[in-house]
Formats: C-alpha cells, structure tokens, sequence
C-alpha cells in the first residue's frame, strides 16, 4: 500500500498518522458485491476526531463508499498523493464555489499540495483560474495550466475588486473580510482551516450576499471516480519524494522542508522493520 503524508489522525492516545491510501483489496465485509480481492483501489480515510487509523499501516479499514477503483493507466504513488488534496480541491471549487463553465476562481496558495491541484481541477471545471504564490512557483503554477499567475510577493492577490466568483484560500491566511471585496454578488470564500476568523466569517457572510465556507473534505467514491478519469488524462499532481515506511523519520522530516516541492510519498507495501 501507498500513502501520502496528512498530518496526524487524532490528538488523542495513541498518536497514529497519515490519510491517503492506495493499495489492494484484502478482504471485504458482507453486502460488498462490486469489488474483488486484488483490485486496486485508493482514498483516504475519514477526518474525524473518532478516527483511530494511520494510513502508514500495512492494513486499514474503510467504507465501500470512501474507495474507488485505481484507474490502470494512474500509479499508486500518484493515487496516494492525491487523494485528500485532489478531493479537498473538487468540493472546495466545485460544491462549495459552485465553480463552473466561465466561472472565475482565484486559488491562493497555488504552488502548495492542495492549490497546485486546485488549479488543474478549476480549469477541467470550466473556469479561469487565477493562482497566487511565491516567486519560486510562478513557473510551475503557469504550467499547471492557470490562465493568470500573481507573484504575492510583487502584488497583492486580494487588490482587485468584484474579480472572483470563488476565492479559495488554501493556507489558509486571508479572512473572509479581506476576501470579501474581491468577490462577485453571490461568490464564495473557500478556506481549509476552522477557526475564530472563520466563524467571524460566517457571521458577517449573514448580511451580504456573499458566503464564508469552510471545506470538511470527504472521500466519496463518485468524486474519486472523477478525479481518477482526470489523472490519467493528464492532472498533475506533483511529488517530491517516496520513501520507504522504515525511513519514515527521513519523510517526515522531508515534509516540513521548506525547500518541499510537492506530496511526500510513503510505500508500506514490504512493512514495517521487524
């Protein structure tokens, strides 16, 4: 099996980490009629507080609903590294911004995980992306297929007014009040991280005709089954590693490096170190 680096799972004992998944089917519960043992299948598992799983695990347990088959022509280590980013960007932009054909999005934090992605899942929508990020990643961003690229070093992302019918704050460091003045009537402010501001937010969304989101990604298997088409006719999603599960530290360690340049891939598939 592959994973991708998440986070940690819980905050609670015991301390278990990671999210995505990609690997093989082992064994399926009763009422499963769709799927064999052997198929390949990738996803993530559930943010809950509940969640007492790792995804740097030999074996793990999810829904039939969370999983979708691997596309053939789409690696694992691809799979792996895209499953929470890839579904965060889909619900964000799509169910959330209700991006659409000719809609405009602005993707801030572009040249990150999740926006880089982001960028490439805006444009098989229908919209004009606009990606901002730091001087190191303008070129990657054009690449990516953004329309528009602002260096946040230069310029400032949030300076034009009524530009946007979504702005999709990845990092999570602009509050819906700053935002705000760059939507169009009736656009949407997308973040990725709940907090005070965030509820500020959404009170002062109450009084204007525009919304304060904040994006609770699911691994739902239609939205997998999507993605999966889109990966293998040609979305990028970049990884900067892969390491063994027994050099975890070594990855670990890679994923706060600031000189990072995409998803941190672990494989568990020959176990742990005995």
């Amino acid at each position: 099996m592959e994973t991708s680096w998440g986070g940690f799972c819980t905050r609670r004992p015991p301390l278990v980490l990671g999210w995505d998944v990609a690997g093989t089917v082992e064994a399926f519960g009763d009422g499963v009629t769709d799927i064999d043992e052997g198929a390949a299948v990738w996803g993530h598992l559930a943010y809950s507080p509940s969640q007492k799983q790792g995804a740097f695990a030999e074996y793990v347990t999810l829904p039939r609903t969370a999983l979708a088959a691997k596309p053939d022509d789409v690696t694992y280590q691809v799979a792996a590294a895209a499953a929470t980013v890839a579904m965060t960007s889909l619900q964000s932009l799509r169910d959330l911004g209700r991006l659409g054909e000719g809609g405009k999005a602005l993707v801030i934090g572009a040249g990150g995980g999740i926006g880089s992605v982001a960028v490439g899942i805006g444009k098989r929508l229908g919209g004009h992306v606009t990606g901002a990020c730091s001087t190191k990643d303008v070129e990657r961003v054009e690449a990516l297929g953004a329309d528009a690229v602002i260096d946040r070093r230069t310029s400032d992302p949030l300076a034009a007014e009524s530009a946007y019918d979504v702005v999709f704050d990845t990092p999570a460091v602009h509050s819906f009040g700053r935002c705000a003045k760059v939507l169009r009537a009736g656009g949407s402010y997308v973040t990725t991280l709940p907090d005070v501001a965030l509820i500020t937010g959404m009170a002062r969304a109450l009084f204007t005709s525009k919304r304060c989101h904040f994006v609770q990604v699911a691994s739902k298997r239609a939205d997998l089954e999507l993605v999966g088409g889109w990966l293998g006719n040609g979305l990028e999603v970049t990884i900067d590693s892969r390491h063994k599960v027994a050099d975890l530290v070594v990855a670990l360690k890679r994923r706060t490096d600031r000189g990072r340049a995409g998803r941190v891939v672990v494989d568990v598939a020959d176990g742990w170190p005995s």
